[in-house]
């Protein structure tokens, strides 16, 4: 017995492992490194003497989503989600997500998780791609540079250029300090992928160091920047261009596909930095996002999802809450990513795993470069094309890690091949106290850059802490104890406020707030029901998302009466093509439920309320 249960927790811990093998799964098979110096085994001790602190009691909750609307766990069915509600064995459940084994080998470069490629001509340690270029979190907009950069004049990309001798001693004040963060993001990333970290407790420490060693004295200058690049790095620049000028024009576009936002300068060294300015890594790297961008290119990479898929973006983002929401002090917009929230099978019923990319590829041409759009706007100054990203893993369960989210996953990774190095940091809270159990999992499969960028906190307290160190209280989403508008209304289209009244503000008058969210299982001939409630001067609308054949009957019925306000038969056309119908409008006051009631067969609906 005792052996089957063990097996079974190291199953567990190998599908939530694939989650992260899905965005990032680039770990390659090096050298160890060089033994660090005195002086560098001295900053490693640091970990061992620091005393832990005591993990954070928090009352037990079920998965919800917070102000997006509430939505209990749902189980994870096998063959066909919408025709069978028999949730199958562990088994069987182990197995779908052990599928993805051959996924875990290709090589992403996302949004979520940058992936380091080393130069295969070159003999890498492991960590050196660390000190190269080091991803160092800041809490301020970068400094102007003392004259704009520009391709047509390339030796404005040059330190040298930009600052002169005068720069000479500042440059060795900056040097040392780089240096300093260099060697502290190093050490992280050999202290999370060491094989002995087995408890929460000691992944958090490991954080804790790092942010102590990151408190530097001088100005801390990142390389591979323009402005910032060595006359290596510039002739690495002048001959992507060229390439990029004598090559089929589609490379071109891929690289300037943020161009609304970032100028040729920033658009070229992002691209460079991704592959350590190794310009025949980077089209290779091109070679692998081509078929996909070509693709969605003919569609004009779907800017309106309500006409190629049937529903608003806020709609898919009730299911799958990847939410922006204000941005950083540096001005790097911030991603949320409630991952207990996420509901493979609304999303299902939502749209085919496949149509999935027309939401990612509307969401990083569209909304992300609205995102940076705002941080220039906020600040003229900011001139990164990155983002910050929080992983919230409260109330992470089973059913929101198996083969349909990790086909969500799969999809995402394949648009953000287009989009290098736009992660700035990832922090993760609410790490759960088997989190390190499985990190010994995870750290088999990342490597180490992005170790290096990623920070872990056990509760949500300390992960908050951490949130007000890189972004303003005005910008943090209400649903972190922030001034600025919850995840819900960040969904629908309200942005974090920029005066100092801490009010936010809708960027549309028409914007809703998705406030019913339901996904409900139906067996033959069965009736469920879902209660809400409408305070005086309210309307709700209300949608029922499927793909199930079968059909069933939807009625809303006020309190008291059977009698139904409205009625209307759910059955689609086409098997397994998701479709909706459009209930109607609720106005109250009043006490409702709307109530669902299979025809002919079972299957899964997805019930939402927009207000």
């Amino acid at each position: 017995m005792v052996e089957k249960k063990m097996a079974k927790l190291k199953s567990n811990l190998g599908c939530i492992s694939s989650l992260f093998t899905c965005l990032n799964s680039s770990k390659k098979k090096r050298k160890n490194g060089k033994k660090n110096n005195a002086s560098d085994n001295k900053r490693v001790e640091k970990l061992d003497k620091l005393e832990q602190p005591p993990l954070e009691k928090r009352p037990v909750s079920p998965p919800n989503i917070g102000s997006i609307g509430s939505c209990g766990s749902v189980a994870s069915a096998r063959s066909s989600v919408f025709f069978e509600t028999n949730e199958g064995t562990d088994d069987e459940w182990f197995q779908e997500v052990d599928s993805f084994d051959s996924f875990a080998k290709h090589e992403i470069d996302g949004q979520f998780f940058f992936s380091a490629k080393d130069d295969p001509k070159i003999s890498q340690e492991t960590f050196e791609g660390i000190h190269l270029y080091p991803p160092i979190p800041t809490i301020d907009v970068d400094p102007a540079l003392t004259s704009p950069v520009s391709t047509t004049n390339m030796e404005t990309l040059l330190r040298s250029y930009q600052y002169g001798e005068e720069d000479v001693q500042q440059s060795k004040q900056n040097k040392e300090a780089t240096e300093i963060a260099a060697l502290a993001l190093e050490h992280q990333a050999q202290r999370l992928m060491s094989t002995d970290k087995k408890d929460a407790n000691d992944i958090f420490n490991s954080t804790s160091v790092l942010l102590e060693d990151l408190k530097l004295p001088g100005i801390v200058s990142e390389k591979g920047f323009p402005g910032a690049l060595t006359e290596e790095e510039l002739e690495a620049v002048k001959r992507f261009k060229s390439e990029l000028e004598s090559r089929d024009p589609i490379y071109t576009e891929i690289v300037r596909s943020l161009s609304v936002v970032e100028k040729e300068a920033y658009s070229l060294c992002r691209w460079l930095r991704s592959r350590k300015f190794d310009v025949d890594a980077v089209f290779e790297l091109l070679n692998e996002a081509k078929e996909h961008y070509e693709k969605a290119k003919k569609h004009n990479f779907y800017p309106n999802l309500e006409d190629s898929l049937g529903f608003a973006r806020d709609v898919f983002l009730s299911q799958y809450p990847e939410v922006y929401c204000g941005n950083a002090r540096n001005g790097c917009p911030v991603m949320y990513m409630r991952l207990g929230s996420i509901q493979p099978e609304g999303i299902k019923c939502l749209l085919s795993i496949e149509d999935a990319e027309q939401v990612y590829w509307n969401g990083m041409k569209y909304g992300y470069t609205d995102r940076l759009e705002e941080g220039r706007r906020i600040n003229p100054a900011f001139v990164r094309t990155e983002n910050m990203t929080v992983y919230d893993f409260e109330g992470v369960s089973r059913s929101q890690v198996n083969s349909d989210t990790l086909d969500m996953i799969k999809v995402a990774a394949k648009v953000m091949n287009s989009f290098p190095e736009t992660l700035h940091c990832l922090l993760i809270i609410n790490a759960p106290s088997w989190f390190g159990l499985v990190w010994t999992v995870v750290r088999k499969v990342i490597d180490a850059r992005t170790a290096s960028k990623i920070e872990v906190f056990t509760s949500s307290k300390k992960g908050i802490a951490r949130m007000q160190d890189l972004i303003d209280n005005s910008q943090i989403p209400s649903d972190y104890g922030g001034a600025g508008p919850s995840l819900a209304q960040a969904a629908a289209g309200v942005s974090a406020a920029n005066g100092s009244n801490g009010a936010s503000k809708p960027q549309d008058s028409s914007s809703k707030v998705v406030v019913l969210n339901k996904v409900m299982h139906l067996k033959k001939h069965q009736e469920k029901r879902k209660d809400f409630e409408l305070k005086e001067g309210q309307t709700m609308a209300v949608t029922i998302y499927t793909r199930c054949t079968n059909g069933a009957t939807a009625a809303i019925i006020c309190e008291g009466s059977e009698s139904p306000i409205i009625e209307k038969d759910v059955v689609g056309k086409d098997d397994d093509t998701p479709y909706s119908v459009v209930l109607g409008e609720v106005k109250g006051p009043g006490k409702f439920d709307v109530r669902l009631k299979s025809i002919s067969g079972p299957g899964v609906f997805l019930i939402l309320g927009k207000m």
